[in-house]
């Protein structure tokens, strides 16, 4: 029997600062109380969120680094940075030391203007954040405007999440009671006026840590199919044949850039893979272990042999490509293993029902209603979801009940971050607002279907499957972004001013080459949010 803890799932965003006219008392008071405060939530399941404050890394570091010692995790406190102060040598050093008790998340800063570069930070903490507590803070006697803690405060109670003040030990927030007493009775933490009157004034560090934690539990915050700090994590990876590649480099050099050699388990920092078409390849390559390097490797010795040249006239008469290839090649990267038996990671692969046109996800059986493709092998899975049509025939699975025809999963979802995050929420029970995805794309390309409106079959035949595929990725995104907001969902693509064909082998290395750069482009980014080191629990 699992124990359930009194905080579990709640993360509790911890602002504050020492500030710079604080007496040697205060200064102590202050840390004496973010030191207990974290150990408190640590030791009732909860996660402490801190804004890197120089000021306070010291408490919460001696906090985690105990709580490690009996056990604990390091997703237990997250420490955030606005992006300005992760850019030069010291700091990046500074945060690998961090990342041996914390996790550490770079939020990138408003450009062009210098004196707003914390708000995305501080909008970031709120959004993620179930309840607030506030203590000493700078800049109050010098600049308001530029207060932190009391911002911070505000963006919180703004979007209706509680806060506690803990102004006894003087600085901004101390400031900011004193000049709107009306604060203690807005705090929507389920006490009265009076009662945070209370704790606002005391300095008695034990009582004020009781207070708050035993208030916090009585709050209706908890997310008890939730982990700790982490949100639930998923990696998307559209379809797109040969253009895989870009994906499979882009994947390669992050990996390569986390440690030199690679080889650093990345997909077992997601908690659900979803891929479609060769994204569906790259999801159960990876998830059976395979390295990204050599899922690049794979498309580059491979690709030629599925997708010949001088295939045209075959097109018109029947699949463009040998189907038969296909599979053997497939057989001879993941052999005989089955989905649910061998993968690493939860899987989401998009696909669709031949006979009646239906849309269908091939999922593992990571829950006890999603068994219908436990027996499916890993090859027939990827088949399933890349027979395009016109490139591929129909693949066939002969299940334990009947035999049952697919076409590729791009008709309807090349790009599958909505099945993915219908899968988290309806089977998983994953609040969205505990999602994180990370979308991968195949390169994009700068169409213009202009000069085929107005026109009939003829007009239309060599652009339509590229206007079916834009619009699909493109309503998925914006879909996905409206129900996660940009906070939680990261983009990864590059767009071409002319298209490459899927079934391109001569530009194998030209897409591998953007990859590389992608990757390296977007890697502050996305090591920040998605690999910090600390595994999922194995799914099965």
């Amino acid at each position: 029997m699992v124990l359930r803890l009194p905080l579990q799932g709640v993360r509790v965003h911890l602002s504050g600062a020492v500030p710079e006219s604080s007496t040697p008392e205060q200064a102590h008071g202050i840390h004496s109380f973010v030191q207990k405060l974290a150990s408190k939530i640590f030791s009732e399941g909860g996660t402490v969120i801190h804004g890197s404050h120089p000021s306070l890394l010291k408490p919460l570091e001696n906090s985690a680094r105990a709580f490690l010692e009996v056990g604990g995790q390091k997703d237990s406190l997250t420490l955030v940075r606005a992006q300005k102060f992760a850019e030069n040598y010291e700091q990046l050093e500074e945060m690998d030391r961090q990342r041996q008790y914390a996790t550490v998340q770079i939020v990138p800063a408003l450009e062009g203007n210098p004196n707003k570069s914390l708000i995305p930070m501080r909008e970031w903490m709120a959004e993620r954040s179930d309840a607030v507590i506030c203590i000493g803070g700078k800049c109050w006697d010098i600049n308001k405007v530029q207060a932190g803690v009391p911002a911070e405060l505000e963006a919180m109670l703004s979007i209706g999440k509680p806060g506690f003040v803990v102004a006894g030990f003087g600085g901004a927030i101390s400031g900011y009671v004193q000049e709107d007493p009306a604060l203690l009775s807005r705090l929507k933490n389920g006490l009265t006026a009076l009662q945070n009157q209370e704790i606002a004034n005391s300095t008695s560090v034990d009582n004020l840590v009781d207070s708050i934690v035993d208030q916090l539990k009585l709050l209706p915050l908890v997310r008890q199919r939730v982990s700790r700090g982490r949100n639930f994590r998923i990696l998307a990876l559209d379809g797109g044949g040969l253009r895989g590649t870009f994906t499979a480099a882009v994947l390669t050099k992050w990996d390569d850039m986390i440690k030199s050699g690679g080889g650093n388990s990345l997909i077992e920092h997601f908690d659900l893979v979803a891929g479609t078409s060769t994204g569906a390849i790259l999801a159960i390559g990876l998830g059976l272990g395979f390295t990204p390097l050599e899922m690049l490797t794979f498309y580059r010795e491979e690709g030629p042999k599925i997708f010949p040249k001088d295939r045209k006239l075959r097109h018109w008469l029947k699949s463009k490509h040998e189907s038969t290839t296909l599979r053997n090649v497939l057989q001879k990267k993941f052999f005989d293993c089955k989905l649910s038996c061998d993968s690493r990671c939860r899987l989401v692969i998009p696909t669709v029902r031949a006979v009646h046109g239906e849309a269908e996800a091939i999922v593992t059986a990571h829950t006890p209603d999603r068994t219908a493709f436990q027996d499916i092998t890993a090859v027939d899975a990827a088949l399933a979801s890349s027979a395009a049509p016109t490139y591929f025939d129909e693949a066939v699975w002969n299940g334990p009940v009947a035999t049952e025809t697919f076409l590729d999963g791009g008709i309807w979802a090349n790009n599958p971050v909505l099945p993915a995050l219908a899968e988290a929420v309806r089977y998983l029970k994953i609040p969205l607002d505990r999602i994180d995805v990370l979308s991968v794309g195949t390169i994009g390309n700068e169409a213009d279907f202009a000069e085929s409106l107005g026109k009939g079959k003829a007009g239309w035949a060599p652009t339509s499957a590229d206007l079916f595929f834009a619009a699909q990725e493109h309503a998925a995104l914006t879909m996905a972004e409206s129900f996660l907001g940009p906070a939680r969902l990261l983009r990864v693509n590059q767009q071409t001013p002319s298209p490459i064909k899927l079934d391109d082998h001569d530009a194998i290395e030209d897409m591998a080459e953007r990859g590389n750069n992608v990757g390296k482009d977007s890697f502050v980014a996305v090591r920040s949010r998605f690999f910090d080191g600390i595994h999922v629990p194995d799914w099965r």
